[in-house]
């Protein structure tokens, strides 16, 4: 049992879970917080992203400066600017499109960071990465054919740009392995913030909401991402967008425990092939692990 917890492995998936878990209520939080998905991403932006660099100085205690100096200006703007548009993707996803479709649709990180890492970084990746990759793209391709959807194309449109960014950002900080590029995200979060501050037209709560955005912005939006960040140094970005495709299924259970939004019987299919085929490859990557280090 000791060396198993020693695996590098395992500690990335362990820490990538515990993230998944905490961020799986993320979506039901934004549909109970109503339709706006401006003064959302304004709240959610600004305090969410303020609690990661907050967080971030309880796991490093150096400055931010110091922490990013190495990684160079240039990287942790672009960084930054990749993070802000997947908070906003998402936001304006889950605003305008059934919660399920837009969780199936991040299925497709892992098939881009995959590309992405082999083109950027020159990360080899497994013929098991590419082949679980390649099934979520079945998956997605069940979903889209789908007719007669709740769903609009700008709701969906939002959440494929939410995934491609996703994957971007994983790309990124795996290109920095040894450096802590978590302020990265504090600051995404910020810059999508303020800019949706200028274009949202009434940015007053009422006092059910109150709740939703303390939960959101305290716990379940700047905790995962610090975790998923970590993870990235004992996994790869492909392994680690893999994982996240978890919260389909817990993201959708949220929902509809709480709201009784019930995906249709193609989301259902093409959930289901995008979750088994996250189960089958980590059960098998842990075992070549364990096998390799035995």
């Amino acid at each position: 049992m000791t060396s198993a917890i020693k695996s590098p492995l395992l500690k990335g998936y362990l820490l990538a879970l515990l993230g998944i878990f905490i961020l799986s209520p993320d979506a039901l939080l934004i549909r109970l917080l109503g339709d706006d998905p401006l003064q959302i991403s304004v709240y959610r932006g600004i305090l969410a992203g303020s609690m990661v660099l907050v967080y971030n100085q309880f796991l490093d205690r150096r400055s931010l400066f110091a922490q990013l100096a190495p990684v160079g200006a240039f990287w942790v703007v672009i960084t930054s600017i990749v993070v802000g548009v997947s908070q906003l993707g998402f936001v304006f996803g889950i605003s305008n499109a059934n919660v399920t479709d837009v969780l199936v649709i991040i299925a497709f990180a892992p098939l881009a960071s995959a590309f992405m890492s082999a083109l950027f970084l020159g990360e080899k990746v497994n013929a098991l990465t590419w082949a679980a990759t390649l099934v979520c793209g079945v998956g997605l391709a069940i979903l889209f054919s789908q007719s007669g959807s709740d769903s609009s194309w700008f709701g969906l449109a939002s959440a494929v740009v939410c995934a491609l960014t996703i994957a971007g950002q994983f790309v990124l900080m795996r290109g920095f392995p040894n450096e802590n590029m978590t302020g990265c995200m504090g600051f995404g979060y910020i810059i999508s913030g303020i800019t949706c501050l200028f274009l949202a037209p009434d940015l007053s709560l009422e006092s059910h909401q109150y709740l939703p955005i303390l939960v959101m912005v305290l716990i379940v939006s700047p905790i995962p991402f610090v975790l998923f960040i970590l993870s990235l140094r004992y996994i790869s970005a492909a392994e680690t967008s893999l994982i996240m495709l978890l919260e389909s299924i817990l993201g959708t259970l949220w929902v509809w425990i709480v709201l009784s939004e019930k995906p249709s019987m193609q989301t259902t299919l093409a959930g289901t092939l995008v979750i088994g085929t996250l189960l089958v490859y980590s059960w098998l990557s842990l075992k070549n692990d364990a096998k390799n280090t035995s």
